[in-house]
């Protein structure tokens, strides 16, 4: 990855945005008291980017507009070791080890990390960036790391730092898969702030084993011999939908399939109908809507990237 070292400090890109040639979106400016020293390694878990940083001193992290105007990035930050803080739009917090924030990478931030540290900072994929967007907001959060299921999701993060090198690129990209899953998960918890109806949850169970068939709102409610009302107000609370809730799922589902090696020899169309979508034209439209990709490209791109790139980089000495 380049590293430009300047007058005004250090100027990194290409650290998470590993695929660009010629015009990075993660440009930062890095300032420390001597020379940028550290270690940085990248790697890709499917549709998920992340960099390992580990340093010995004092570092102030701030973005470098790109020359090309990048789209919404939400970032997760988590701090392993050492100790630091972010600011974004006037909000400061103190990052605590083991602990990750939610920030965006298009608005202007700044990171200050005290030495020696660890920071593991890592892209979202688009499903989450725009459950991101509506839940979290412009500024940086650090709420979805103090819930239960924010506690699992740092525990996993900080076992990936440490196992990701021995994960061959199936596990890789199933693993992502899981840790998306697992942060949309924490961030709705985050947004509705109260335990969920039970009821709900056997709704949510039932539709899941069901998103291969016909589903309508009406069967739905049948089904759990609620009204139609009661079944919109119990999702309602839960932020989207209930034809919403299918559709995610649904998409999630043939993404998911669509990255399966033993699944090449079915065509796209065969995949979506087997989970309930069986216009290609209607499903094509909805998967680039929810993932802002193609599926014949995205399945091109999951299956085709090898093990994903491990760039290390000591600007001084080497570290182990």
């Amino acid at each position: 990855m380049p590293i430009e070292h300047r007058k005004d400090g250090a100027l990194v890109s290409g650290y998470l945005d590993t695929d660009a040639t010629r015009h990075p979106r993660d440009s930062v400016l890095v300032r420390t008291r001597a020379r940028y020293d550290a270690e940085l390694r990248s790697h890709r878990f499917g549709l998920l980017g992340a960099c390992d940083i580990v340093g010995d001193d004092w570092v102030q992290v701030r973005p470098v507009p790109p020359p090309v105007p990048a789209t919404t990035q939400y970032l997760l930050g988590l701090l392993l070791s050492g100790s630091g803080t972010l600011e974004q739009s006037g909000h400061a917090m103190k990052l605590q080890c083991g602990e990750f924030v939610l920030y965006t990478g298009i608005r202007p931030f700044q990171l200050e990390l005290n030495g020696p540290y660890r920071y593991l900072v890592m892209t979202l994929d688009a499903a989450t960036t725009s459950l991101a967007q509506a839940t979290v907001g412009a500024t940086a959060d650090a709420r979805p790391s103090r819930t239960p299921a924010g506690r699992v999701l740092a525990a996993a993060l900080t076992e990936l730092v440490h196992s990701a090198p021995g994960l061959g690129p199936v596990s890789r990209r199933e693993v992502g898969e899981h840790i998306a899953y697992l942060l949309r998960t924490v961030i709705r918890d985050v947004d509705r702030g109260h335990e969920q109806s039970p009821l709900l949850g056997q709704i949510l169970e039932y539709l899941d084993r069901h998103l291969a068939e016909d589903l309508s709102p009406a069967a739905v409610a049948a089904a759990h011999h609620v009204s139609l009302r009661y079944l919109h107000h119990l999702f309602r609370d839960r932020g989207e939908t209930v034809c919403e809730h299918i559709r995610r799922r649904r998409l999630e589902r043939i993404r998911r399939d669509l990255a399966d090696p033993d699944l090449i020899h079915l065509p796209v169309y065969s995949v979506a109908a087997r989970w309930g979508l069986r216009d290609p034209s209607h499903f094509g439209k909805l998967f680039r809507a929810e993932f802002a990709i193609s599926p014949r490209r995205f399945r091109d791109q999951v299956l085709d990237r090898g093990q994903a790139s491990h760039h290390r980089l000591s600007t001084g000495h080497a570290r182990r």
